[in-house]
């Protein structure tokens, strides 16, 4: 039994495992009950900026359906990706519509906060006390870590032969011949690094990113290459046999070959990581109600368990962290997953996302690597 993890801790610490009991929720004072009333009837649209329908239905059939059934609220869900640039319009049009905002990346967090897009989190409301240390500012807790993954289909590289180990494999089509599915965009899929890694960089030495280096790799597969955009499409391309290989998010892939059984396996070397940074942005229609429901991610314990059974994300960074089924274990960042993971470096993305982007659009559609 995998037991209960400390998933953050154990990213940080390359594998240790942290064991324990499981979590004792005090009673909540009467009073403090008043923090979910009001709002029945009211709309509550949280935001999951690049979120996968993995992580959708995940936010919507355990915290968020613990927030409907305590409020009356009636809960929807919206997504934009990537960038702040939705966010600023709508704060500048005076009507931003948005509850939560869960950006997609750390960087853009960054952006937004330095814009000063975010309101405060009311920490005299979200016990943030519970969370570990340095996975929380005055504006976001860093949710749900997430990776980029290789995976592959078991009937082209069974298991009894030579198979995939880490995401620079995506590269070597000599020893992996056939038709490989990377993220179009890119940040936060792992696309530039597992090029740099597979050109010879060191993992230690991946940022700031050599762009020009990292598309003059690529273009050594760019006629294998076959593009999605969302991880949801990325894993129906490899059930579709579109293509052998693909470099996805550890959630949605994972759903698939435990909802569907399909033959694929993934391998977590070289793994990109970062946190899903979940924020109230200023401005929203209810506050209160925003600062209810940051409370209740931390608090409701059995969404909690919920979320990481049906996902295979972490949804809160606990000090004492729910347990992870052992059937999922083999899917989720922590342990033995997280010895090789790379953390993706947000300040430099934030301070270069644009002319990174600027970039690999060009690229994309040219194949040539910009001057």
């Amino acid at each position: 039994m995998w037991g209960i993890m400390k998933v953050t801790s154990i990213i940080r610490m390359a594998g240790a495992l942290a064991v324990g009991t499981g979590l004792s929720i005090a009673a909540t004072p009467a009073s403090a009950q008043d923090i979910y009333s009001g709002y029945s009837g009211q709309e509550f649209l949280f935001n999951g900026a690049g979120h996968s329908g993995t992580l959708k239905g995940g936010i919507m059939d355990t915290v968020g359906a613990a927030f409907v059934e305590k409020t009356g609220a009636r809960l929807a869900f919206d997504t934009f990706c990537c960038g702040i640039a939705k966010l600023e319009a709508a704060q500048q049009s005076g009507n931003v519509p948005w509850d939560i905002v869960a950006f997609s990346t750390m960087s853009d967090m960054l952006l937004a906060q330095k814009a000063g897009l975010l309101a405060e989190i009311d920490t005299s409301v979200v016990p943030v006390d519970r969370l570990e240390a340095g996975t929380y500012d005055a504006t976001a807790i860093y949710g749900y870590p997430y990776a980029a993954v290789i995976a592959w289909n078991k009937a082209k590289w069974p298991e009894e032969g030579e198979q995939p180990t880490k995401i620079s494999d995506m590269l070597d089509t000599a020893k992996f011949p056939g038709k490989r599915c990377m993220y179009k965009y890119p940040q936060f899929g792992g696309t530039l690094e597992a090029a740099l890694l597979a050109d010879g960089v060191a993992a230690d030495k991946l940022y700031p990113l050599d762009v020009k280096r990292a598309l003059t790799s690529l273009n050594k597969i760019r006629d294998d290459i076959i593009w999605w955009e969302s991880g949801s499409q990325g894993v129906q391309q490899l059930m579709s046999g579109a293509c052998d290989m693909a470099l996805v998010w550890n959630g949605p892939v994972s759903e698939a070959i435990r909802a569907n059984d399909v033959p694929f396996a993934i391998a977590w070397g070289e793994a990109i990581w970062d946190y899903t940074p979940v924020t109230i942005p200023k401005g929203a229609r209810n506050e209160k109600a925003s600062q209810a429901f940051l409370k209740l991610m931390i608090e409701d314990i059995a969404a909690q368990q919920q979320f990481v059974k049906q996902t295979a994300y972490v949804l809160m960074p606990l000090k004492e962290q729910v347990e992870i089924p052992d059937d999922v274990a083999p899917w989720v960042l922590a342990g033995a997953n997280a010895k090789t993971a790379i953390r993706e470096d947000d300040k430099y993305y934030m301070e270069n996302i644009e002319s990174v982007l600027k970039d690999f659009n060009s690229w994309v559609v040219s194949g040539q690597v910009p001057n």
